[in-house]
């Protein structure tokens, strides 16, 4: 699932993270990466153009932005 965090610094980040991370779980880290959040929002990738492999989906597999 792709999330998108605007946080209050006016930055940016998506992140993709498993659908079955709790979304407090996330915020935390989300928070941890870049500050405190202005908001959060969240939507699902079509199956064919997520853009993730198999074995990454079902291993629940977090791309994290690289810290600036």
């Amino acid at each position: 699932m792709k999330i998108l965090v605007n946080f209050k610094s006016g930055l940016k980040q998506t992140f993709i993270v498993p659908k079955c991370m709790l979304a407090v779980e996330f915020r935390n880290m989300a928070k941890e990466i870049g500050g405190d959040i202005e908001s959060i929002e969240f939507s699902l990738p079509n199956r064919r153009q997520s853009g993730l492999s198999r074995s990454e989906s079902q291993e629940g597999v977090i791309r994290l932005p690289d810290k600036r």
